[in-house]
Protein backbone atom coordinates (compact mmCIF):
# COMPACT_ATOMS: atom_id res chain seq x y z
CA UNK A 1 0.00 0.00 0.00
CA UNK A 2 1.64 3.91 -0.70
CA UNK A 3 1.89 6.08 1.59
CA UNK A 4 -0.97 8.34 0.00
CA UNK A 5 -3.57 5.03 0.30
CA UNK A 6 -2.56 5.12 3.84
CA UNK A 7 -3.45 8.58 4.57
CA UNK A 8 -6.53 7.98 2.63
CA UNK A 9 -7.44 4.78 5.24
CA UNK A 10 -6.16 7.03 8.14
CA UNK A 11 -8.31 10.54 7.16
CA UNK A 12 -11.62 8.12 6.91
CA UNK A 13 -11.08 6.13 10.31
CA UNK A 14 -10.50 9.72 11.53
CA UNK A 15 -12.93 10.83 10.27
CA UNK A 16 -15.72 7.82 11.10
CA UNK A 17 -14.53 7.94 14.86
CA UNK A 18 -14.62 12.23 15.00
CA UNK A 19 -18.79 11.21 13.29
CA UNK A 20 -19.23 8.52 15.91
CA UNK A 21 -17.97 10.42 19.41
CA UNK A 22 -20.58 13.10 18.19
CA UNK A 23 -23.22 10.68 17.86
CA UNK A 24 -22.20 9.18 21.25
CA UNK A 25 -22.42 12.77 22.48
CA UNK A 26 -25.71 13.59 20.98
CA UNK A 27 -27.25 9.92 22.15
CA UNK A 28 -26.25 10.13 25.61
CA UNK A 29 -23.95 6.88 25.91
CA UNK A 30 -20.62 8.42 25.75
CA UNK A 31 -21.07 8.10 29.37
CA UNK A 32 -21.82 4.39 29.26
CA UNK A 33 -18.96 3.92 27.30
CA UNK A 34 -16.56 5.93 29.30
CA UNK A 35 -18.15 4.24 32.72
CA UNK A 36 -16.84 0.71 30.49
CA UNK A 37 -13.19 2.28 29.73
CA UNK A 38 -13.06 3.17 33.62
CA UNK A 39 -13.61 -0.04 34.45
CA UNK A 40 -11.36 -1.79 32.07
CA UNK A 41 -7.86 0.50 33.32
CA UNK A 42 -9.10 -0.20 37.15
CA UNK A 43 -8.99 -3.71 36.55
CA UNK A 44 -5.43 -3.37 34.40
CA UNK A 45 -3.96 -1.37 36.93
CA UNK A 46 -4.97 -4.03 39.97
CA UNK A 47 -3.55 -6.80 37.72
CA UNK A 48 -0.20 -4.45 37.42
CA UNK A 49 3.00 -5.43 39.52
Amino acid sequence: MDPSERRVVGSLLLLSSLTFLTLGFHSGQLEFVLEIVKKIFQTAVAGAP
